[in-house]
């Protein structure tokens, strides 16, 4: 079983015993950590008698130098060893959840923003991240600490664990307000996904419209969202600013208490100086204990959030018509009616039809139709993704560049008139795309596209309007080659164009309508149907 696809506590449980070498050396190192700082105190005392005794020796230096590097060298592996699980635990938690994104069906999750995504990715594993790593390191340094100090404390007498009451009732109210306060804080964390999406989109859209035009609207929206965001931050830090003082007043009067007991019990000046020291260890895993529950529920409310995703990601998708996956033909609903597939192999098919009809969604559903039928099919969309990656990375996704298919994508390079962008084919390969392609103009980037669909090994390719971003005389010379070179053997090539050039090197033609209406005809009928006659008769007269 997967680790997301457990629950919350079962998921902690696996964990611990996944890394149980690790978590058994730092509790090792806890044991020790607490045992030499509980010294401290005692040796603290001890130096007090001899100075009163008048018989300070400068050895005593020596053991506070060996405390310290002791201290210091536990505290740290303790840390490492209880962080670095936590580190690999939420690298193997992204990788998870990144192979689900990447087998689920994109419409599962669009009601999610990027900056939403985002915040899913980042900040919520980070704070299962932060969970698995400070609070479970705070659990067992509160146990060990109880462990040891309890005993150290009972020493000196029985009577001296009242004093320790106001600096408890300190911490039990410090972590009762910052309770109170933390639904303020999550609200703040959870609006900073909509505060990252709009820097996203107005990054976007700078291209376009902000750097040539007056545009009001991005920094309205991003001051309000903004403003919002540090309202709820700026409420929520009310809460932490009017509780810390409650510690040091906490401290401060168990201080007091104390020496007051000690006095009353006779121990002497020393022995609060001892006192002290125990008071300081006692206070730092009282504090921890404070952050833990705040840290439990962020790491709760951030697993409900992960969960809800990958649910979102999980849903299955639905046939949208009759399902046969032993079929070449298919219904699917088109508007209010049913439109009826045919893709025939070493067949190009075409979509037509004017803006508006319906091509796009009916491509899209079809490849959600052969994805579902188990079909191996490609997708290029009006608007496809390039990594920010080389070109040769963007067209393998990770594949084995063989001699034979170094020798097929060469060609392709050639076909789809990508020679400009250097001397040969290794400098072409090595060449950044940018960011989705911002280093290319839009028909290369389509036509990269192209390529890496054409390398693929599917069995069906469909395009979405592919030749939109070129112009005639090179749409026909690649359609050309591509039929001549037998890059189309095997294959069904189901395309969408407004273009009447790019139909004549198709073998059957859909003819597409607003409401759901539609034509086929092979295209030796096309000329005498009477709607697609007129589609192309109309294209010609604009063109003449």
């Amino acid at each position: 079983m997967k680790r997301l696809e457990r629950k919350f506590g079962t998921w902690i449980l696996f964990h611990f015993f996944e890394f149980i070498w690790f978590y058994l050396g730092a509790l090792a190192c806890l044991y020790a950590l607490h045992y030499f700082q509980v010294q401290l105190p005692k040796l603290a005392k001890d130096l007090g008698d001899n100075i009163i005794n008048d018989q300070l020796d400068s050895s005593a230096i020596s053991s506070f130098i060996f405390l310290a590097l002791a201290i210091f060298f536990f505290r740290t592996c303790s840390r490492y060893l209880f962080f670095l699980p936590a580190r690999v635990q939420q690298k193997n938690l992204r990788i998870e959840i990144i192979e689900k994104i990447q087998k689920s069906v994109p419409k599962n999750y669009q009601k999610y923003s990027p900056g939403q995504i985002y915040q899913i990715l980042f900040n919520d594993f980070n704070r299962l991240r932060g969970f698995i790593g400070f609070a479970l390191l705070q659990v067992g340094n509160i146990i060990i600490a109880s462990y040891i100090l309890i005993p150290e404390i009972n020493k000196i007498d029985s009577k001296i664990f009242i004093a320790f009451t106001p600096v408890v009732l300190a911490v039990f109210i410090f972590s009762i307000v910052i309770f109170t306060f933390q639904p303020f804080l999550r609200k703040g964390i959870d609006i900073q996904g909509d505060v990252q999406n709009t820097i996203i989109e107005t990054f976007d859209a700078k291209d376009s419209i902000s750097s040539f035009q007056k545009q009001e609207s991005f920094l309205s929206v991003f001051n309000r969202i903004s403003h919002k965001e540090l309202n709820y931050f700026f409420i929520a830090s009310i809460g932490p600013a009017v509780a810390r003082p409650l510690i040091p007043t906490g401290v401060s009067l168990s201080l007091l208490w104390g020496a007051v007991l000690i006095q009353k019990l006779g121990l002497g000046v020393t022995y609060l100086i001892m006192y002290s020291g125990f008071l300081f260890l006692v206070l730092e895993p009282l504090m921890f204990l404070a952050w833990i529950g705040i840290i439990i529920a962020g790491a709760l409310s951030s697993w409900g959030r992960i969960k809800e995703f990958i649910s979102d990601m999980a849903k299955q998708a639905k046939p949208l018509g009759d399902y046969d996956s032993s079929k070449e033909e298919f219904d699917l609903p088109f508007w209010d009616n049913q439109i009826l597939i045919k893709l025939k192999n070493e067949e190009i098919i075409g979509l037509c039809g004017k803006t508006g009809s319906g091509k796009s969604t009916l491509i899209e559903m079809v490849a959600q139709h052969l994805k579902y039928s188990k079909k191996k099919v490609s997708y290029v969309k009006q608007e496809p993704h390039l990594f920010n990656d080389s070109v040769e990375n963007n067209i393998l996704l990770g594949k084995e560049c063989t001699p034979e298919m170094k020798k097929k994508i060469d060609h392709l390079l050639q076909i789809m008139g990508f020679d400009q962008l250097g001397n040969d084919f290794d400098a072409i390969m090595k060449t950044e795309v940018g960011e989705n392609g911002k280093k290319l103009s839009g028909g290369q980037i389509k036509r990269l596209s192209l390529i890496r669909s054409l390398v693929s090994d599917c069995d069906y390719l469909l395009w979405d309007d592919p030749f939109s971003s070129v112009d005639n005389i090179l749409e026909a010379s690649i359609l050309r080659e591509l039929k001549q070179q037998d890059f189309f053997r095997n294959r069904c090539i189901l395309l969408t164009s407004h273009r009447l050039t790019t139909f004549s090197y198709v073998s059957e033609v859909y003819f597409l309508e607003e409401g759901g209406e539609y034509e086929f005809e092979e295209i030796v009928e096309t000329i005498k149907n009477e709607k697609i006659n007129e589609f192309f008769k109309f294209q010609m007269a604009l063109l003449s």
